[in-house]
């Protein structure tokens, strides 16, 4: 086994212990979809959880241990030998227990590291109360976090994004103003209105992205339901007038997305199939993608940013799953994969082509 794929189970059984802490808790309900979909992602992912759900049931005899204060002698008594016959003898649930503690301790302790202060899946709740003035929800930078709404919807803001929520008696009104969020939309009569990029999105209970782009624009992608995407007026048409001027209206399905606004826009984009939805996850499966736009998207969570010594490195293709909150592990994985140098500078750490003659592939500090 490499030293990339032990790295890589490692990885997969941190993710996996984080998924069967979350889903033993009071929040498995509300992350039943994230779940699902990480699970059926690769086939790797159910393995994983498989395997620490195993070693979590060697634990389950705890729970007979536990009881026995609260219980009768007699059933005191009877602890050990209905201990035994699970197992077939008491030196052996002596064993067992001796195993699982440790075993339960560290899945714990496991599960709450990769969680974190900063993973997407802690929440702040009772937000945008109705009848309260707006309310603004923001990350910073490297910063990725999930709020719950008081109408029961829910939101993921990206790192370095900003949403404001209004809730009233009529409608439920919400704008982005900086960066990108994913909305998970309560049905109920109200509508839902997230104004992006001088457009609208309408949604009634429904899980979308949506993203602040180059040149003023936005894009939204749609995961299940159905949006009504507004675009922005046209230019120089008035509002009034019938040729589009408030804005051309596309119905959205589910696996599809659709570009708003924008310089050099057209009046009515056309949808187009769903790219990537795995940004809210930690660990983020690429395939075939420019190595500059591995590093730009690295970057939005990156305290020293990453960069390439020459350009046209940013040419380079890759593929792989890595953990892209983690800006200095992507840059080591990505070193090692692609046989480059990573020179640790001031300004942050630099993907280059060769260090000095003398040197490998291992810069000093410059």
């Amino acid at each position: 086994m490499t030293q990339i794929d032990r790295l890589r189970m490692r990885e997969l059984r941190e993710d996996a212990a984080m998924w069967f802490a979350l889903m033993r808790g009071p929040e498995a309900e509300a992350q039943r979809a994230h779940f699902d979909a990480w699970l059926q992602a690769d086939p790797a992912h159910r393995q994983a959880y498989n395997h620490v759900s195993e070693v979590f049931s060697l634990g389950k005899g705890l729970k007979l241990a536990a009881a026995a204060p609260d219980a009768g002698p007699s059933a005191q008594r009877a602890m050990p030998a209905i201990l035994g016959r699970l197992v077939g003898s008491p030196v052996v649930v002596l064993l067992l227990l001796a195993v699982a503690v440790p075993v339960l301790i560290a899945l714990t302790t496991t599960a709450m590291r990769a969680m974190g202060p900063r993973h997407p899946l802690i929440v702040t709740s009772g937000l945008g109360r109705q009848g309260e003035e707006t309310t603004s929800l923001v990350t910073a930078h490297g910063d990725v976090r999930a709020f719950r709404l008081a109408d029961g919807s829910r939101l993921i803001l990206d790192a370095d994004s900003r949403v404001q929520v209004a809730l009233s008696a009529r409608q439920r009104d919400l704008a982005l103003l900086r960066g990108r969020a994913r909305f998970f939309v309560a049905h109920e009569q109200r509508p839902f209105v997230v104004t992006a990029g001088g457009g609208t999105i309408l949604a009634r209970g429904t899980i979308f992205d949506v993203a602040l782009r180059g040149a003023g624009g936005a894009s939204v992608d749609l995961i299940e339901g159905v949006v009504d995407v507004r675009q922005p007026p046209a230019r120089g048409v008035p509002p009034t007038s019938s040729q589009g001027g408030s804005g051309a209206v596309t119905r959205l399905s589910a696996g599809h997305g659709l570009a708003i606004g924008g310089a050099g826009q057209a009046a009515l984009p056309t949808a187009r199939p769903l790219a990537r939805t795995d940004w809210p996850s930690a660990l983020r499966d690429f395939t075939d993608v420019p190595l500059r736009e591995l590093i730009a998207e690295a970057n939005r969570y990156a305290d020293r940013p990453l960069g390439l010594a020459d350009p046209a490195l940013g040419d380079l293709r890759v593929s792989g799953t890595f953990r892209i909150r983690e800006p200095a592990r992507l840059a080591g994985n990505l070193a090692a994969l692609l046989d480059l140098a990573l020179v640790d500078s001031p300004s942050g750490l630099v993907l280059a082509r060769r260090c000095s003659p003398d040197v490998k592939n291992s810069c000093p500090p410059s």
